[in-house]
């Protein structure tokens, strides 16, 4: 089982009720950790993050793996492993 260490920020830090947490995970993909996020901390937060009718990564939010967005890489099935950092990232708005 990998131990990762997560990072939430803006709303989601909220939502999930910590800015930055170490998680051991039994199946090792970014959509296991979502489930286990939503099911241990808040289980707003996979249908927030994950379209229904897709199963995809709803559009603007993004997540990282040790800095390398997801898109470029599986997706949702990129598989993880022992001392990954992920980054969860919500839609911002702004700017000049």
């Amino acid at each position: 089982m990998p131990r990762v260490k997560v990072r939430a920020f803006a709303d989601l830090r909220e939502i999930l009720g910590f800015s930055v947490l170490e998680a051991e995970i039994q199946s090792a993909t970014v959509r296991d950790l979502i489930v286990f996020l939503s099911s241990k901390h808040n289980r707003r937060f996979r249908p927030l993050l994950i379209d229904r009718k897709t199963g995809h990564l709803k559009k603007f939010y993004k997540i990282l793996v040790n800095g390398r967005d997801i898109d470029f890489l599986d997706g949702l099935e990129t598989r993880l492993k022992e001392g990954d950092e992920l980054a969860f990232f919500s839609p911002v708005g702004g700017g000049v």
